[in-house]
């Protein structure tokens, strides 16, 4: 496990929770007998229990005397992945300069799931959605929390977007692999219904590997999206610079316009970007910040593996907006959170995770009781593995497999169609990581379940199998299986953590909102760095909204920054 400070992760995170629970404490008891005004809380900076986090704490503003080298530019976007590289083609199309800061040495893109609403490859398979069915199941999954605004920007026009980029990817070479219909994303009967938002899938042109980062999680899909972007920007004069992370905005006094931001190079020297038009905050989340990540989300101290492959994504972007003066999310904010933690039978990291573990078969928690309906979105799948002792669960399946798992039709990830590597499988089960056993004895002994619950699990949920009818869960009859034909498989698994899907609050031409929903001029915001879209949970129904918001939102800021008046 990766030390920081000489304290592991956990040890972190339960710190700070015993932190913030003798917090609550000892308000508790100062306001015994007091009456009732006594607890009226009156710290409204931020959205955790007790004093302001450090990293609300702006730093002294950097001084001119420090500053190695400025550089201008009409508009200067901080970060390169999905969302900067839309944001800085954009803009440079539309006739401005811009330079591109990233704090990585490399471009940063991950995943293929990209979603759009009515772009012309979904219109092609006939796959054409309401506009409004989408906005609201995205605000439905966020309590309402969210900006319908701004919900309603990727509905409306990420359609719009989707057809640029196909056009530019095509226009370099790459080619249409295949393009998701319904049927491909839609499960039969599905607890929680998908909406079909899935669009392409591309293909690169030879040498397109070469120029662009090795492993990417995403393979020659994710390849060609990244070569496209980066392409694209450069050929249109965007300029990117590497390892050089933005550290401060410019802003002086907290009034006015945001003029620049100020970042330090590989040397440690500072550099001042000043902006003729404007910032776009393309930044990424907070996932590896842990006093960010304890504060806004705290479920994630019961997070067994944070999936994203650098340490890059520490919030930067959110601090530099709140130090100037932005407002940001009401906590706890969304995590996107993913059942596909694979353990070893004593819980230890077990490597790779296969679809076949993932599919909705019986599941128990660690005293062998099923505690829940399987056939849920991987939120509310983590989200009630959470809720168990030891929180992970094994799931529980038989040698039918490769007749029943088929039929489920699972959707983005866990779609056997890409997911599912039956090599890969095969050396799970021969590392005892994938338990495999002949009897329900055996079963229960190579995964340290208690043998007479795991028995009576088994035998109601095949008794429920035969009738058709879940009647403990409601797990519809499609992915109703008994486990019944030896050999028996278990999975041991937890939950992990992608990203974390809070940001600044923005308005719907994508520009940063104070505290009191008032613009900063020369500020804005897309991608993860980005607020007033997620809350509560991630939407996975709405398959690749992440990827997709992240895009419409990078070319629609792109725009709108050239457009503003000064």
């Amino acid at each position: 496990m990766e030390q920081k400070q000489g304290m592991t992760r956990r040890n972190f995170l339960k710190v700070g929770a015993l932190a913030a629970v003798g917090t609550m404490a000892s308000g508790l008891l100062a306001g015994c007998g007091n009456g009732r005004t006594d607890h009226v809380r009156k710290d409204k900076s931020g959205a955790g229990v007790g004093a302001e986090p450090e990293f609300m704490k702006a730093p002294a503003p950097i001084a001119d005397s420090s500053i190695k080298e400025t550089k201008e530019a009409d508009v200067i976007v901080v970060g390169a992945g999905m969302s900067g590289l839309c944001a800085a083609a954009s803009a440079a199309e539309s006739g401005a300069k811009v330079i591109v800061i990233e704090k990585g040495p490399t471009i940063n893109f991950r995943s293929f799931d990209y979603g759009a609403v009515n772009s012309k490859v979904q219109l092609s398979v006939g796959n054409q959605l309401n506009p409004l069915d989408v906005t609201r199941e995205i605000m439905r999954w966020g309590g309402y929390k969210a900006d319908q605004r701004v919900v309603k920007l990727f509905s409306e026009k990420s359609g719009m977007v989707n057809d640029w980029i196909v056009d530019k990817a095509q226009g370099l070479g790459c080619k249409v692999k295949s393009v998701w219909t319904k049927e491909d994303q839609m499960s039969p009967n599905a607890t929680i219904p998908n909406i079909p938002t899935l669009s392409f899938v591309l293909e690169p042109p030879e040498g397109a590997a070469e120029s662009t980062p090795k492993g990417m999680i995403g393979g020659n899909a994710v390849i060609a999206m990244a070569y496209t972007l980066k392409t694209t920007a450069e050929k249109l004069g965007a300029e990117i610079i590497y390892e050089t992370p933005g550290v401060q905005l410019v802003r002086p006094n907290n009034e006015g316009r945001v003029t620049g931001v100020i970042a330090k190079n590989a040397a440690g020297e500072y550099i001042k970007f000043n902006a003729r038009k404007g910032v776009i905050l393309c930044s990424g989340d907070y996932g590896h910040d842990e006093e960010m990540l304890n504060y806004y989300i705290p479920c994630a101290k019961k997070v067994q593996k944070i999936l994203y492959p650098n340490s890059f994504n520490t919030g930067d972007g959110q601090k530099m907006g709140l130090w100037v003066g932005a407002g940001i999310d009401e906590g706890p904010h969304a995590p996107m959170l993913f059942d596909n933690a694979l353990l070893d039978p004593d819980g230890n990291p077990g490597g790779r995770m296969d679809a076949i573990p993932r599919q909705p078969w019986l599941a128990v928690n660690k005293n062998g009781e099923r505690y829940a309906n399987e056939d849920l979105p991987f939120a509310y799948i983590s989200n009630a593995v959470r809720q168990q002792v030891g929180l992970t669960r094994w799931t529980i399946w038989d040698s039918k497999w490769p007749e029943e798992a088929p039929r489920f039709r699972q959707s983005a990830c866990k779609k056997l169609q890409f997911h599912h590597r039956l090599n890969e499988f095969n050396d799970l089960v021969e590392k005892g990581v994938i338990v495999k056993a002949d009897t329900l004895e055996e079963l229960a002994q190579k995964a340290h379940l208690p043998l007479e619950n795991l028995k009576a699990s088994v035998e109601r949920y095949n008794e429920l199998a035969r009738k058709g009818v879940d009647e403990d869960f409601g797990k519809d009859a499609v992915y109703l299986t008994t486990v019944e034909k030896a050999p028996f498989y278990a999975g041991h698994i937890g939950t992990s953590l992608l990203v974390t899907l809070g940001g600044l609050t923005i308005n719907d031409k994508l520009q940063v909102l104070d505290k009191e929903r008032k613009v900063i001029p020369g500020l804005y915001a897309a991608g993860n760095a980005s607020g007033s879209f997620f809350a509560t949970d991630y939407p996975i129904v709405v398959t690749g909204c992440s990827h997709g918001r992240a895009y419409t939102f990078g070319y629609l800021a792109g725009k709108s920054v050239v457009e503003e008046k000064a």
